[in-house]
Parts: C-alpha cells; structure tokens; sequence
C-alpha cells in the first residue's frame, strides 16, 4: 500500500494495474478503485472496506504441460523412503502463518501409534523471521532433529521444480493458521493428482470442496486434531477419487491458459 501511495504521488494520472494477493488494511486506495483479486474471500474482503470499488477476481493458475508431460519425478527410492511407507507432505514457508510447526507436533503424535510414515518438508527452514528473530525456524529444526529420519527436511525448491516432489506424497497438508487468500501449493498439489487436506482459514475451501475435491481440517486446529484427520484420510478408501476429482477441477478451472 505505501507503494501504491508512492506511484500515485508521482504520476496521479496514470492508470495503475493492481492485483493484490494478500489482505492488507488498504490505505491509501481510491474508494472507487478497480482491483484484481484470486479468490472471493480476498473480494470480499477489499470490499467490505471498498464498498464502491470495482473488484474482479482472476484466479492463479499453473503450467499444465508441466503436470501432463512426461517427467522423471522425485521417488520414494531416491530419499530413501520404502515403498510401503506413507509419505505426509508439507511445502511453503516456515513461518507460523503457515503453520508447519504444528503439523509436526500432530506427526510426532501419528508415530506413537504408527511407524510405517514419513514427514516430508519443503521450505527455508535456516530462515530467520524478522518479527521474533528466527525463534521459530529453530523449533522447527528442533523438532525435525527430535524426529530424526522420519523427517526429511529439502530445503528450499524453486517454485518450477515444484512438480518433480509432488508425486512423493500421500497427502499433502496444508495447515494455515491465518485466512489464507488463495495458496498455489494446494493447486499444485492438486494438479498432480495428490490428496490435499487443508485449512478452512480463507480461500481455500473455494476451490478445495469436502469428499469432492478435497479434505478440510477440523476446527479448532490443533495438533491432535490433525494427527486424528491425517490417520482419518490414510484409511480412506475413496483418496484416490478424491485426488483424481481435484485433479480434473484444477485441470479445468486453474490451467495457465484459461486464466488467461
């Protein structure tokens, strides 16, 4: 927003394209302003503070040659995962919106009761936060060092190379704890055809729709709460359905082209 204020001041006349992705009080804006947004929640939300703007929503997408050629993806092998273990799957930033520390936490519970299971996190777990110094980056670390090799921590992946780890999973979990305005990776995930068991926090739940295309997590969140959802969905005999549905919708709704 202080940039857009920063534009407006040195050219007032000129039209200015703005797409936001994420809910910032929006200082500064025109009350009349037209808006791109990706998801009805973000609409709604510019909009109760911009009642007269002009909001259009144009979703994310993603590149479907890459989903659709043929590729050689990341195995199980070739992390040294057996064959009959279920891989739980986690990628974005390691930060406590995201809520990576957690899911966790709920697998440290999954293994009291089960020891055929593997946590697979993709993300900068060296970063360090501004706001509280790093402190979280070092639980998680903590706790992945606890966990030893039932955690695979990867690192970092550039966003193109995405598709290569998606194949490893079972299911991939996406435990926000803030109102997540849209999330490619739940697309993404989705495009490969990978069971997706989200937070209901935000836009999500737009496109990720309960038994149909998708898994919601229960509220209240917590760690128990999501090691009871993810040993719920592993015994579901319907997942791969479920995964090849959200498949086909991302194919239909979210494609590069069609956005376009």
């Amino acid at each position: 927003m202080k940039l857009y204020r920063q534009i407006r001041e040195r050219a007032p006349s000129s039209n200015v394209v703005i797409h936001m992705h994420n809910a910032f009080e929006p200082k500064w804006l025109e009350p009349d302003v037209k808006m791109i947004v990706p998801s009805l929640f973000l609409k709604n939300y510019y909009q109760s503070y911009l009642p007269q703007a002009d909001i259009a929503i144009v979703p994310n997408g993603i590149d479907l040659e890459s989903y659709q050629s043929d590729y050689e993806a990341v195995t199980k092998a070739d992390l040294n995962i057996s064959a009959n273990e279920k891989v739980i799957f986690y990628a974005g930033r390691i930060v406590p919106d995201k809520g990576v520390l957690l899911l966790m936490q709920a697998f440290e519970k999954l293994l009291e009761k089960h020891d055929d299971i593997k946590l697979v996190v993709i993300g900068d777990y060296n970063e360090e936060s501004k706001i509280d110094g790093g402190a979280y980056q070092r639980d998680v670390r903590e706790i992945a060092e606890r966990l030893k090799e039932k955690c695979i921590m990867l690192g970092s992946i550039p966003p193109e190379k995405m598709h290569f780890y998606y194949p490893l999973s079972d299911v991939v979990v996406i435990p926000s704890q803030f109102k997540e305005p849209f999330c490619m990776v739940a697309i993404e995930a989705m495009g490969a055809a990978r069971p997706v068991l989200v937070s209901t926090r935000g836009g999500m739940i737009e496109f990720v729709k309960e038994n149909s295309t998708g898994y919601h997590l229960r509220e209240p969140m917590t760690a128990a709460s999501i090691a009871q959802d993810i040993e719920n969905l592993l015994s579901n005999e319907a997942i791969e359905d479920i995964a090849k549905q959200g498949q086909n919708y991302v194919h239909a709704h979210f494609s590069w082209e069609g956005v376009t």
